[in-house]
């Protein structure tokens, strides 16, 4: 994951602290310059210093002083109407993100709502929410397909056809949700737009067009098919995009309309053995009734 969705997602986690804490902070800074508040404050500190060093000593602590100072110092915050109670989002992390040094869920859950906005993605689906309401036949294809998503990524390229509405999208955002969950970053292009990127790319080779596909750790694209295709542009180009992703074992989602022989005839047979390479990919065939339809 880059350090730089985790650097965001800790600065809105100490933002939203400071934000709930506004008060607290500008009464700390209050008390700062009240030397009343100073002397009995550190005249508690010394106390609890002295009586752990005593405890640590094995020698007698009387805890009487202690009290009357915590006492003193809280009847004093009464009157001056401050509070010094510092409230947290998170209780478990205290909002650091960070406990024993792993990443609380506050935080994994900050970098899965950077993750999504950057995605493309609109709306994720959940596969526990996918696996109650899809059809009985397409249960066993949901957890491979979750299993896949903590695999080894051997298997980079998927392959999922099918008419519209059979539930190609819906299987693919359920993958997009459980990689992002992961911490995974994931990029979503329709065929259309890559097209259009392959074509302004043809003409002005700026790296950067080419470089946002070729090097996003989870690439999804969405309607293959549906893109026009530009002479000696569109097929060549997804193809060096196809293949390069596959040496660099980047991983490829792909959805389409079209069975595996329209791309045959559409396409060519380079990127038709890509894709229905059996130790490199995963071809899916969505064949059900229309599930738009049937809600």
């Amino acid at each position: 994951m880059k350090r730089e969705i985790i650097l965001q997602a800790e600065n809105t986690l100490a933002t939203r602290h400071q934000k709930l804490n506004k008060d607290y902070e500008n009464n700390k800074n209050l008390l700062s310059e009240n030397e009343e508040y100073i002397k009995l404050n550190s005249a508690l500190h010394k106390e609890m210093i002295e009586n752990a060093r005593r405890e640590a000593y094995g020698e007698k602590v009387d805890r009487k002083k202690e009290r009357a100072l915590k006492n003193d110092l809280s009847n004093f915050l009464k009157e001056k109407n401050i509070s010094l109670k510092e409230e947290f989002f998170c209780s478990k992390c205290k909002d650091s993100g960070y406990i024993n040094g792993e990443m609380c869920a506050c935080l994994k859950k900050e970098i899965s709502n950077i993750l999504l906005k950057e995605s493309n993605f609109g709306k994720l689906v959940s596969f526990e929410s996918a696996k109650k309401t899809a059809p009985k036949e397409y249960q066993k294809l949901y957890e491979k397909m979750q299993q896949w998503c903590h695999g080894d990524y051997q298997k980079n390229l998927i392959f999922i056809s099918g008419k519209a509405g059979v539930g190609k999208t819906y299987l693919s955002t359920a993958i997009a949700n459980e990689l992002i969950e992961e911490g995974k970053i994931v990029k979503l292009v329709t065929a259309f737009q890559i097209s259009r990127d392959f074509k302004e790319y043809r003409f002005s080779y700026n790296e950067a067009l080419l470089d946002k596909y070729l090097s996003c750790e989870f690439l999804f694209i969405d309607d293959l098919g549906t893109e026009t295709l530009y002479k000696d542009i569109t097929i060549d180009l997804l193809f060096h995009v196809i293949n390069e992703r596959r040496m660099k074992k980047l991983c490829t989602i792909i959805t389409s309309n079209l069975t595996l022989d329209e791309i045959y005839d559409r396409y060519d047979e380079r990127i038709f053995s890509r894709i229905v390479d059996k130790n490199t990919s995963i071809p899916i065939n969505l064949n059900g009734k229309d599930l738009r339809i049937n809600k």
